[in-house]
């Protein structure tokens, strides 16, 4: 009888709840950040208070792609050595699980960074006009980001679609386990059932 060990293979898919609250807390610390930038700017001119709020967003945005860099750097190296010390796998299929990380990797990058080139340009466009009052302002930047919500909610997706694609891609050509033929019956068939439960799905 032939079993696919799918459980070990659960290695090249999501990486827990660890670096979810790491993310988490990084973004409290600097939503903190931002309230304490928004008391210093009570006395200030608007021109003084787009100053401080472009150096503001410029320190942040270098801190999040160092934090994603050494994020990302890290769960790679532990990918790695899952990877190392898996034998279900060959070693093309490894590769190509480190592959598809990075391209994601790197397709993420390229969207965020896309995503910001347009709210500096929409943000300029608000400071460039002297009949926007701080009301019309607030409206407009929430309806800015809210227009943004379903094609961020788009590429996620197809992230997660490319996952699993990947995934069940590397399962069908996994390497199958033999059981020995007095191991065939109920147990053997319960070992592949919560083998197949076990795999993660992709966290982005």
């Amino acid at each position: 009888m032939v079993v696919l060990c799918v459980a070990t293979l659960q290695v090249g898919w999501g990486w827990g709840n660890k670096d979810k609250e790491e993310k988490k807390a990084q973004q409290m610390e600097q939503k903190q950040e931002n309230q304490q930038s928004l008391k210093t700017m009570k006395d200030k001119t608007p021109e003084e208070k787009q100053a401080v709020v472009q150096k503001h967003h410029e320190t942040q945005l270098a801190e999040n792609k160092a934090y994603q860099q050494a994020a990302h750097e890290k769960q790679m190296s532990e990918l790695k050595a899952k990877l190392e010390k898996n034998a279900k796998l060959t070693e093309a299929q490894k590769t190509e699980i480190l592959a598809s990380r990075e391209k994601q990797y790197t397709e993420s990058n390229v969207y965020g960074d896309q995503r910001r080139s347009e709210n500096a340009a929409f943000f300029q466009t608000l400071a460039d006009d002297p009949k926007m009052t701080e009301a019309k302002k607030r409206d407009a930047i929430r309806a800015h980001f809210q227009s943004q919500k379903p094609a961020n909610q788009a590429f996620r997706e197809q992230q997660k679609a490319d996952s699993k694609v990947e995934r069940e891609k590397i399962l069908s050509e996994a390497r199958p386990v033999q059981v020995p033929s007095e191991a065939k019956g109920s147990s053997a068939n319960t070992a592949a059932v919560e083998g197949s439960s076990s795999v993660n799905t992709v966290t982005q």
